[in-house]
């Protein structure tokens, strides 16, 4: 029995994995710059970035790959303190923004790239919501109105830069025909 390399979907399963060893190399450094800044808002910056990236590009378990083997470089790296949320949070992203790459694809299928990521990162900052209170009060253990001030800039940091990082990544990706 041998693999065929060249069937579509082993194919985008491999270039998922390759994006997510990617975004998880990026996450060690990111992480890293974060800890130091007392923050985690580069970290979540290049998760969004990378979850719409493959969402866009490979669907549902595109996006699940991409972002579980970026969550699990870093839960093995322990690149942060709050690594071995991660996984769990990752998930839930990527289980939001696929349902959305699902529906753009069976639905509005000739929609253009711009609606669709602007409607998988609607989803991720509607995500962030439950998420960020989760990692800000809970693991960080701050205050409720530390989480209330702080919402509204995940949520723009999130929208704004990832959307268009995003953009930009699928663009130059597609023109340079590696993914064919």
């Amino acid at each position: 029995m041998s693999i065929d390399l060249k069937t579509q979907k082993l194919r985008n399963a491999m270039t998922a994995l390759m994006l997510g060893v990617t975004a998880g190399v990026i996450a060690i450094l990111v992480e890293r710059v974060d800890t130091i800044a007392g923050g985690n808002f580069l970290g979540y910056l290049n998760t969004y970035t990378w979850i719409l990236v493959s969402a866009v590009l490979f669907g549902f378990v595109g996006a699940i790959i991409t972002t579980e083997i970026q969550a699990l470089i870093g839960l093995i790296n322990l690149s942060g303190s709050l690594s071995p949320l991660w996984p769990i949070i990752n998930l839930l992203f990527a289980i939001g923004v696929g349902a959305v790459a699902v529906a753009f694809t069976r639905f509005r299928p000739q929609a253009k790239l711009r609606t669709k990521l602007l409607a998988m990162s609607t989803t991720c900052a509607i995500l962030d919501i439950p998420l960020v209170y989760v990692v800000m009060v809970m693991a960080f253990g701050l205050p409720y109105i530390a989480y209330l001030a702080a919402l509204p800039v995940y949520i723009v940091l999130q929208l704004v830069p990832s959307t268009i990082l995003s953009y930009m990544l699928v663009k130059t990706l597609k023109r340079s025909k590696v993914l064919t």
